[in-house]
């Protein structure tokens, strides 16, 4: 029987937690010539705009052995509030070859004074015993989260 399993983890950050979701969310365009050694290409592929629900993305990233690989995702909640915005997985590297199914959270939460912290976390099932736990994918993030961070902070 297949078992939902989760993982997450979080950075501090120097930059506004609005900035961070904003660039993120509103101009996802800039996260390839902020962080290029993680994702080299970001591509729209169906919405109006980066920043809506149901917005269709293809994330290209460098994987832990060096290969460009890819990932499509699917915005299905964006909460302004929260500044935290919800994923589904629909295709690429991951799912064809680890995955039954897998969602992301990402959120920017505001530190008192300044600053903020990025939180990620994944909900997924395994295809197999020996797919990888999505820790490793956390750990990518979070380093590509931090690549981000001073390039924020200056805009």
């Amino acid at each position: 029987m297949a078992q939902l399993r989760k993982a997450e983890g979080q950075i501090e950050m120097k930059c506004d937690a609005d900035k961070f979701f904003n660039v993120w969310t509103q101009s996802t365009n800039l996260v390839s010539k902020m962080s290029p050694n993680c994702f080299p290409k970001i591509e729209l592929h169906q919405g109006n705009s980066w920043h809506s629900l149901g917005a269709v993305k293809s994330w290209h990233y460098i994987s832990p052995n060096g290969a460009i690989e890819f990932v499509k995702t699917k915005v299905v909640e964006i909460d302004e509030k929260s500044k935290s915005v919800r994923y589904d997985y629909l295709d690429g590297h991951i799912l064809r070859n680890y995955y039954k199914s897998f969602k992301s959270k990402i959120q920017a939460i505001p530190k008192e004074g300044q600053g903020c912290f990025v939180k990620w976390s994944f909900e997924y099932e395994k295809k197999a015993v020996d797919a990888p736990d999505a820790d490793i994918y956390i750990d990518f993030l979070l380093g590509c989260a931090k690549d981000m961070d001073a390039p924020i902070c200056s805009a």
